[in-house]
């Protein structure tokens, strides 16, 4: 049973086939880059970086319903009642497809003047990113946000494994696609969005499967069990709700970011855009780590077991550590070499070292805030969760691009990240020492 494990056990059980998902997911999204970037193409290549918070919409929905529902799930599951964690499964499902729909259809509508707001000011850099956004988002919506959700809602019940393994397959799948419609077929960004679409569409196609044929899964599908029971729904609205701010104020930063940077030329934007994807090395590993255990501590808090919660806790928080100062340390020895991985052209090797070698200083703050974020939200603490990330974001990163833009130029936006993180470090500890032991905690279900 899940109860008389050691908790390295335990943790491994549930945090390892994600974290290898996590992996092979930030390899496909390292892929784009690289077979754009090896067009030697400035423009395709900061087409995709000016695409990424429109791209991250769909995750912004998925967290929106999935962190919720899998918090829910899995304290309802810790709670006994299987019940409670079908129906949140429904509601998540579809209430993420509609409103998906709704954003395509939006987004469809306005997209020129929404090209012209993120910085894609050039002729081939509209027209790239563009094709990109209509292959990602405009068509591949819906399949892209149906896949992320039964990864959630698998994890919800504590099937990390079906998670990760459908992740891993829509990943794999798009890493052989890109190089054939990127490079093969000449079609650049575009391609890489063609590629990225049907890989998510295969994702979901998989996990549907797979839940369908699930005798013993609490997850449901089927419409007809839809409903708005206002006491689940706002259960997954509230604890999705900081997860999804998480992306709306990162896409909102990234917007400016974009905007500013892009002043400076496609050569920079480009540069940044392959920083960005290396920093996402840091970032997929920590939420492979973040939601593996998530189920878990929801399951134990919903057992008013705080005791296996705390010590949960405190082998992430060793975990993340080491991790942490593994990737510093390695992209502060090596930068240049992992810029050229991805682009050849020497003035954007050179920008691109530059950049990186202070943008990683963000990697601990990063990644303690994000598995703080993840512990709030697996105890159904949205508040906490909602005050750390809009802090981090909105009162402390925005400001300091605009502030830093105007008296160190470009290098003042890439120190803007790692200053507001370390900040928000600071405050994340607090927030946490506060709920876990400033009061005697008492177990809430649901």
């Amino acid at each position: 049973m899940l109860e008389n494990k050691s908790i390295p056990r335990v943790i491994a059980q549930y945090a390892i086939p994600t974290i290898l998902s996590q992996i092979v997911t930030l390899i496909y999204n390292l892929a784009d880059t690289f077979f754009v970037g090896h067009t030697n193409n400035p423009p395709q290549v900061a087409a995709l970086a000016l695409s990424f918070p429109l791209f991250m919409s769909m995750t912004l929905i998925g967290n929106l319903f999935g962190i919720g529902a899998n918090s829910l799930m899995s304290r309802s599951l810790g709670h006994k009642d299987p019940r409670r964690a079908s129906v949140t499964s429904t509601f998540a499902f579809y209430g993420a497809l509609a409103m998906t729909a709704v954003w395509m259809v939006l987004l469809s509508i306005f997209l020129h003047p929404v090209l012209t707001v993120i910085g894609a000011k050039t002729a081939e850099t509209y027209q790239a990113t563009g094709a990109y956004i209509r292959w990602t988002v405009i068509i591949g919506g819906l399949p892209t946000v149906a896949s992320l959700m039964l990864g959630h809602l698998s994890r919800g019940e504590g099937n990390t494994k079906r998670a990760s393994f459908g992740m891993a397959f829509g990943g794999l799948l798009n890493i052989v696609l890109d190089p054939v419609f990127v490079q093969g077929l000449g079609m650049g960004a575009a391609g890489a969005g063609i590629a990225t679409c049907i890989s998510n569409t295969a994702a979901f196609l998989y996990l549907f499967i797979c839940v369908r044929r699930d005798e013993n899964s609490v997850i449901r599908l089927s419409p007809r069990m839809f409903r708005i029971i206002p006491a689940i729904a706002s259960q997954v609205i509230l604890v999705g709700m900081p997860a999804a701010a998480v992306i709306v104020l990162g896409s909102s930063a990234n917007i400016v970011l974009t905007h500013f940077m892009s002043a400076y030329g496609d050569v920079p934007m480009a540069a940044f855009g392959v920083v960005q994807k290396i920093g996402t090395i840091t970032m997929q590993i920590t939420i492979g780590l973040t939601q593996g255990i998530m189920p878990l501590l929801g399951y134990c808090y919903g057992a008013g077991d705080m005791k296996r919660v705390k010590e949960i806790n405190r082998w992430s928080f060793l975990i993340l550590a080491v991790y942490a100062a593994c990737c510093v340390t390695l992209i502060e020895l090596f930068p240049g070499q992992l810029i050229h991985l991805f682009i050849q052209e020497p003035e954007t090797v050179a920008i691109g070292t530059a950049f990186l070698k202070r943008y990683i200083l963000c990697a601990f703050g990063m990644c303690f805030v994000m598995l703080l974020n993840s512990m709030f939200q697996a105890m159904g603490k949205w508040q906490q969760s909602l005050l750390l990330s809009f802090i981090r974001q909105g009162v402390l990163l925005i400001p300091l691009l605009t502030i830093l833009n105007r008296i160190i130029g470009m290098y003042g936006l890439v120190w803007s990240q790692p200053i507001a993180d370390t900040c928000a470090l600071v405050l994340g500890f607090v927030l946490y020492g506060i709920t876990i032991y400033g009061r005697k905690p008492k177990a809430e279900a649901i």
